[in-house]
């Protein structure tokens, strides 16, 4: 088990260049501080985060400032914005930031702005996303983070499937999140259950459950672990304390992705009921099918009644094609 990610989420007390720099720095060095302390507990923190609460007015020239102030080894995320130029301005500071969509001119403009990214680097596209439904949402899971206004929360997420006891799911969960608040005291988690490569939760299903990733079965599983997940979370929780399946994150995924067996809208009918959203799925699509398929998304989550969070990196290449996504190795494109 590790601390993937111990994040500020802070509102700075001024935007001032040099009153940004300061307040990040401070941030940053809390992060550090606790990073050590979670260490000398035998618990080792992967990433250190800062979310801000959306720019000023949504004012794009703030975004360079941002950039400039943002303290070396730490993800910054702008938090939340409703105008395409911030989102991709964003990505090419190597900023992180999220649309919240909550009408069909919010999903043209949101659709039409990743394309865009993806068409100038498909790794870009990784640092952005939106929020299906509008929802503003506080968790240390990048890109859809923002900081709640007027505050500073200490947030943390924890890397863990490879952990979890397929022969007693609940209890071990239960005593996987005890530990990582112990290493973090005073921190506010999101109890999600999320991948990296080989630390794969789409292995941890089939472990446990029997039922591979969009087979049937593979709900019930999914549901299974959210139901451990919501009993095992401690009362501070916050975010989206769901299973995550980001398919380029997760190695059984990626193989998935290699085969041609799964498909975006496989991974959206599974975020109907439980799945935080569909993440980091390279996809065959172009401006007009990635705005149908966050139309979906929207109505997925006013009818289930909760956030989803959608990062597609759109290429203009069938389903098979090979892309290079950067620190994320080599990916596959797969149908929506």
């Amino acid at each position: 088990m590790r601390i993937r990610a111990l994040a500020i989420l802070g509102d700075p007390p001024s935007w001032e260049a040099a009153r940004l720099r300061d307040a990040m720095e401070d941030w940053a060095a809390e992060l550090s501080g606790r990073a050590r302390e979670a260490s000398s507990a035998g618990v080792e923190v992967w990433t250190r985060r800062i979310s801000l609460p959306g720019l000023p007015g949504d004012d794009p020239s703030l975004v360079a400032r941002v950039s400039s102030a943002s303290p070396d080894g730490v993800l910054v995320s702008i938090g939340h914005t409703r105008r395409p130029e911030v989102l991709e301005e964003a990505a090419l500071q190597g900023l992180y930031a999220y649309m919240p969509i909550q009408g069909p001119g919010d999903a043209a403009a949101a659709a039409s702005a990743i394309v865009r990214i993806a068409g100038r680097d498909p790794e870009l596209a990784t640092r952005v996303a939106v929020s299906a439904g509008g929802h503003i949402i506080a968790t240390p899971y990048f890109p859809v983070s923002s900081a709640p206004p007027g505050r500073r929360i200490l947030a943390a997420s924890i890397l863990y499937a490879s952990d979890v006891d397929a022969s007693s799911v609940a209890g071990s969960v239960a005593s996987i999140f005890r530990r990582a608040e112990g290493a973090v005291p005073g921190a506010a988690f999101d109890y999600s259950l999320s991948p990296w490569m080989e630390d794969s939760v789409a292995a941890l299903v089939e472990r446990a459950y029997g039922a591979r990733v969009g087979s049937p079965g593979s709900m019930h599983a999914v549901h299974e672990l959210n139901r451990a997940i919501r009993r095992g979370a401690g009362p501070g929780a916050l975010g989206f304390n769901e299973v995550m399946l980001p398919v380029e994150e997760d190695s059984a995924l990626k193989a998935m992705a290699r085969e041609g067996s799964i498909r975006a809208s496989d991974l959206l009918r599974l975020s109907s009921v439980c799945v935080a959203g569909v993440d980091m799925a390279v996809v065959s699509a172009g401006p007009e099918e990635v705005r149908r398929f966050l139309l979906d998304a929207r109505a997925l989550s006013a009818s289930a009644g909760k956030p989803i969070g959608i990062r597609l990196i759109p290429v203009g290449d069938p389903p098979g094609t090979r892309v290079d996504l950067g620190r994320f190795g080599r990916a596959t494109a797969i149908a929506l």
